[in-house]
């Protein structure tokens, strides 16, 4: 059957993500309603979610029990912090164990070894942060790692993002209140009303459409037509991929990702994964509004990531829909058919359109997972990606993506109230230095990041040896590596060969640094201004709901975020 007008699927898409993310949104909001003193309800007509108290209550308060969690005992930011570092850490030293000793542990069916103590650095950090950077193919760990590893770590980093969006609520909803609330209660809420339903779902979905889901052995020995007995390794495929891409984690199982057929076996498990990644960044802001008392507030911030989602995922789709110039031979008679587009990297049963959606949806969030290779696809498809990251994922991810467009949201109050005269605020807390000074820093983290390790990679003799492609090719795909890492995405140019002691230990600092400096300096902002009283609107207010101030937004992150790698972009895909 052929496939739609590369317009049809990308209205179709973005009309369904749409629709979602609303439902989604108002999902989430009810989810952390008291632990974002909010006084939030849902419409009416999604007034059944109250009725999910009777089931997932009960679960929680088993799982306090279990764990000794006092869900009223409250933290200050530094409290909440301190929780949230410990967390990780146990987190990466269960990963770092498993990954350097899975030779030794169960359910290792094929043999496979362990890894290297820097290549098991980096994966632990990598999964740790919810980067899910994989320097290694996904079939050199276990059934084991996988599962009681990889999958863990895949439930646990994006509940860490989720327990921090009511804690920043808080920033706003208190009155000169430093309390933020139970990290540890807000990460189970995470993880039992939205993480582990919804990934149940997408799993169930793709175990219908052909998804291989199994823990009783890892290889499947088929006796193909061509290409006599192959060895295929196997897995639970169907579980990790729905919290892969819901969970914005992004690392597969299998070296090609969401390309193989085990994983994404049709277009319709590739329409539900595409959708998967971003409706959970995308659902957190506009839940943002409900809890602050806003829901215009919340749908003008949803535009503000949305229209440039939308706008760069056009551009990809055009450039990969189009012809591939490295692919127009004319002197040796040959002629490549590209009456569909630049079809190289990539899958038959998706095509160019799906496959540029997926890329941006991949992109625009941290997720990184993939279902065609991003280093064959054109200049102009690969200036889009970039470019998603330069703005540091657009709506980033699961959680922290809230926190992240909400320093541009400050950023940009803090200026427009400038620009018209007005003592800066934004929902009615005043903006001074202490909490400018920490937006700065989330800000400036990612250039930093970024382009410090580009410069020395490219001149640095231990790492020249791993571009493998000359030129601006080969300067585009370490700008992506260390793009993918600093902004805890983890997809990449697969021509950089990154398994070095170099990139495992430059990168591997990057995730950590990425992820956790913004965190810390995050929670600063809300322990500074839920200590603070709230100022009443008056008529000379900016006002933060309208298509002016989107505009403003979307022009802030442009100029003071993208526009820092324009020089680096230059030198690459431009």
């Amino acid at each position: 059957m052929a496939s739609p007008p590369p317009i049809v699927e990308y209205a179709v898409f973005f009309t369904i993500l749409a629709v979602l993310v609303f439902v989604a949104g108002e999902y989430l909001a009810w989810v952390y309603r008291e632990q974002a003193n909010s006084d939030h309800r849902p419409p009416g007509y999604l007034s059944w979610f109250e009725r999910l108290d009777e089931i997932f209550t009960p679960i929680e308060n088993g799982l306090y029990r279990l764990s000794g969690i006092n869900p009223r005992r409250e933290m200050t930011w530094k409290g909440y912090l301190k929780a949230v570092l410990v967390f990780n850490v146990c987190i990466w030293v269960l990963l770092f164990v498993v990954l350097m000793f899975q030779d030794a542990l169960p359910m290792n069916f094929v043999g496979v070894g362990g890894e290297s103590w820097d290549l098991a650095f980096h994966t632990a950090s990598s999964f740790t942060s919810n980067t899910n950077q994989q320097h290694y193919s996904g079939e050199t760990l276990s059934v084991f790692t996988h599962t009681f590893g990889i999958g863990i770590a895949m439930f646990l980093t994006p509940a860490t993002g989720l327990a921090l969006m009511p804690a920043f609520a808080r920033a706003f909803t208190n009155k000169e209140d430093p309390r933020l609330g139970n990290f540890y209660e807000n990460v189970v809420r995470g993880l039992v009303r939205p993480l582990l339903p919804l990934s149940l779902l997408i799993a169930i979905i793709l175990m219908a459409e052909g998804s291989v889901q199994t823990i009783l052995g890892g290889q499947l020995t088929a006796n193909t037509f061509t290409m006599g007995i192959q060895n295929i390794r196997i897995g639970p495929h169907a579980g990790i991929e729905a919290i892969n891409l819901f969970g914005t984690n992004g690392g597969g199982i299998n070296a090609a990702n969401a390309a193989t057929a085990f994983e994404n076996p049709t277009p319709l498990s590739n329409l539900v994964l595409t959708l998967a990644m971003p409706i959970g960044t995308f659902s957190a802001i506009y839940a943002w509004g409900a809890w602050v008392g806003n829901r215009s507030h919340g749908v003008a911030i949803v535009a503000a990531p949305f229209v440039p989602y939308m706008a760069l995922t056009g551009v990809a789709v055009v450039g990969e829909t189009g012809t591939n110039a490295g692919m127009v031979v004319t002197g040796n008679g040959l002629h490549v058919d590209q009456t569909v587009g630049n079809m190289e990297g990539k899958e038959t049963r998706f095509g160019p359109t799906a496959s540029a959606i997926w890329g941006l949806s991949t992109t625009g969030t941290t997720n990184g997972g993939v279902n065609s290779m991003h280093n064959s696809w054109t200049a102009l498809g690969a200036f889009s990606p970039l470019f998603a990251f330069a703005t540091n994922n657009i709506s980033n991810g699961v959680g922290t993506g809230l926190l992240n467009i909400l320093m541009f949201v400050i950023l940009t109050a803090f200026i427009g109230a400038l620009m018209i005269g007005r003592r800066p605020q934004y929902l009615g807390k005043k903006l001074e230095w202490q909490e400018m000074r920490y937006v700065f820093v989330v800000i400036l983290v990612l250039p930093i990041l970024v382009l410090i390790p580009q410069a020395a990679a490219v001149v640095y003799q231990g790492a020249i040896p791993s571009m493998n492609n000359p030129g601006f090719r080969g300067f585009s795909e370490v700008l992506y590596e260390f793009f993918s890492a600093s902004a805890n995405n983890g997809s990449g140019f697969e021509g950089l060969g990154d398994g070095t002691l170099f990139f495992n230990l430059v990168n591997g600092v990057q995730v950590l640094l990425a992820r956790y400096v913004p965190i810390t300096a995050q929670l600063a902002i809300a322990g500074y201004l839920a200590n603070k009283k709230v100022s009443p609107e008056s008529p000379g207010s900016l006002d933060t709901d309208t298509p002016a101030f989107v505009g403003l937004l979307i022009g802030v992150i442009i100029i003071v975020s993208a526009l820092v790698f324009l020089p680096a972009l230059v030198f690459g895909p431009i």
